[in-house]
């Protein structure tokens, strides 16, 4: 990120992030479009930058399509009682290929090992909106990578 406004922008939409776990991530394939709920988990300490880990399951078929198309869009929504708020979050994922299963999954109690289940895509956006119903209909901040 280039100005201070940026990050300002950015610590805003981070702190919105931190307080969820879950997120719908979306794709589209020359099939159709597919949508599952995923956990994610800010990525700043590793990057510095507004990206996100997601762990998709294996078995869905987001998890097939993002191999032919990398174009995701997620949606947060905010804590319950903060009215109906969301970011949306248009972004490229990319596939991580030596997760820190400690830092994504820490009670992980399972004898299957995650990698079995999950793929994690790193999640780099291009875009986040803020839509905030309470401050009226449509898009109220907008973040541009």
């Amino acid at each position: 990120m280039n100005s201070s406004i940026h990050k300002d922008q950015w610590k805003h939409f981070a702190d919105f992030l931190i307080h969820q776990r879950t997120c719908i991530i979306s794709t589209v394939a020359a099939q159709g479009m597919w949508a599952m709920p995923v956990w994610y988990r800010p990525d700043t300490e590793l990057t510095g930058s507004p990206n996100l880990e997601c762990l998709v399951p294996l078995w869905t078929d987001v998890a097939h399509y993002l191999m032919e198309n990398r174009r995701v869009v997620l949606i947060v929504q905010a804590p319950s009682g903060a009215g109906l708020r969301w970011l949306q979050i248009q972004a490229t994922a990319r596939q991580v290929e030596a997760p820190d299963w400690n830092k994504l999954l820490p009670r992980w109690s399972s004898t299957t090992q995650p990698d079995v289940l999950y793929m994690v895509v790193r999640v780099i956006p291009s875009r986040i909106d803020l839509i905030d119903e309470e401050l009226g209909w449509g898009v109220q901040e907008t973040l541009e990578l």
